[in-house]
């Protein structure tokens, strides 16, 4: 620049000594305007070197401008670091232009303090200052706006591909309960048109009594099978439109999983199945009991309805102080491919190796619960015995009643090595539904 006077540099030179020497004050004055201003809410959260940042390397640049010395680091690069540091703290570019206003503000004031201090200083000097000033602060806005949008086009993207992943995975889901609803239609015309071949023929004249007690119980076994796969269809229904509600009590489930277990032995030994029951004598818990016993009995009826031979294994165990968790596996032939492929993308396990099936991790499915109070022995031996079509439909029930729960289903399958069922859950009730 140029100026008038023996030592043109010397006021300039005062000038930058006094900011250097006021750098402190000026920091100071610059936060508690961002302090006192009601749109700037997160400054006083923030400590003293947080706020700061790196706007003292931009105060560096002006004192290094003013001397006309070649800054040593970019303004513009700053001004960048510096709007990623804000957006990391959570600041709006609105509130970081408005600080960076403020600062201008109070270096406009810290000039103008100057000159009341040396009058005989050169208004123009003073005017080249300000612009200075001002095309330094244009430059760290342009930079963080610049930052901001770098950012906001990058969050932008991910929350496209996060929605478009979303819009993916209901997709999928939409898919397979189409599976799952063509499949429980099949099962329904199936066994409709055996109750309607069965019906028939119970009207042919000249029966007798065998054939006649064949027919019977050809169609009260399918009319059984209807029943059950609409009442899991209702199930299902009731539990996604959010229609059943938690009953939290204390209770002892070692005490419900050995009852269950000695219900099922009747139809074990008619089977020739081994069923064994293993874990703690006592587990108290608290949940709802019913919703426990629901999903126990669709895993139990499932193993003793597809193991043809061999064994059932039941146990249970406390996994340290705040979950517990049960098992159902069996030595069964594992699950067909249609079904181990169903629920991959829902109840996929988490990397952890099983002592059971140890080479593969797959979903299966489960049996439809009942809605009546629990059986005794007889009752579920002979819901064993009737068997449902639909497994689709009673994993997802399964599924559902876990989430309820805030409960974890694992299930582990192998062909020739059975299917391991593995649920997961808190001691105590941590959420209602």
């Amino acid at each position: 620049m140029e100026t008038s006077g023996a030592n043109p540099l010397q006021p300039l030179a005062e000038l930058v000594t006094y900011l250097i020497t006021r750098r402190e004050v000026i920091l100071n004055h610059w936060r508690t305007a961002c302090e006192q201003d009601p749109t700037l809410g997160k400054v006083s959260a923030m400590s003293r070197e947080e706020f700061n940042n790196l706007l003292p390397v931009i105060l560096d640049i002006l004192e290094q401008r003013l001397l006309s010395q070649a800054p040593q680091i970019d303004a513009g690069s700053t001004a960048t670091a510096h709007g990623l540091h804000r957006w990391q703290k959570a600041h709006s570019l609105r509130e970081t232009m408005q600080e960076l206003n403020h600062l201008a503000k109070t270096l406009y004031n810290e000039v103008q303090a100057f000159q009341a201090l040396s009058p005989q200083t050169d208004a123009q000097l003073l005017l080249w200052v300000h612009g200075q000033i001002a095309e330094l602060m244009s430059q760290t806005l342009n930079g963080s706006v610049q930052k901001y949008d770098e950012l906001q086009r990058l969050e932008a993207a991910s929350r496209a591909a996060t929605l478009q992943q979303a819009v993916d995975q209901m997709d999928e889901l939409a898919r397979q309960r189409g599976d799952m609803l063509r499949t429980s239609s099949h099962d329904l015309r199936g066994s409709f048109g055996i109750i309607n071949s069965a019906a028939y023929l119970l009207k042919t004249e000249n029966l007798d009594q065998s054939e006649r007690t064949q027919f019977m119980e050809m169609l009260n076994r399918n009319l059984a099978s209807v029943h059950t796969l609409l009442d899991g269809l209702m199930d299902l229904s009731r539990l996604e439109a959010g229609e059943e509600t938690l009953q939290v009590e204390s209770f002892d489930a070692a005490q419900l999983l050995q009852e269950m277990v000695a219900n099922a032995q009747p139809i074990a030994t008619e089977r020739n199945l081994v069923l064994g029951a293993d874990g703690p004598a006592s587990l108290m818990v608290e949940t709802d009991r019913l919703k426990l016993y629901r999903i126990v009995q669709n895993l139990l009826l499932n193993a003793l309805r597809y193991t043809p031979s061999g064994y059932i294994a039941v146990s249970w165990s406390i996994e340290g102080d705040y979950r517990w968790m049960f098992s159902i596996q069996n030595s069964g032939p594992g699950l067909p491919d249609n079904l181990t492929g169903l629920f991959a993308r829902q109840l996929k396990p988490p990397s952890e190796s099983s002592a059971a099936n140890p080479d593969q991790t797959e979903p299966g499915p489960a049996l439809p619960p009942a809605n009546q109070a629990i059986p005794a022995g007889p009752e579920l031996a002979q819901q064993a015995k009737q068997g449902v079509g639909g497994e689709g439909v009673g994993l997802q029930i399964v599924k559902r009643l876990c989430e309820m729960l805030d409960a974890s289903l694992h299930v582990e399958t192998k062909a020739g090595r059975g299917t391991l069922f593995r649920i997961r859950m808190p001691i105590h009730a941590t959420k209602i539904a």
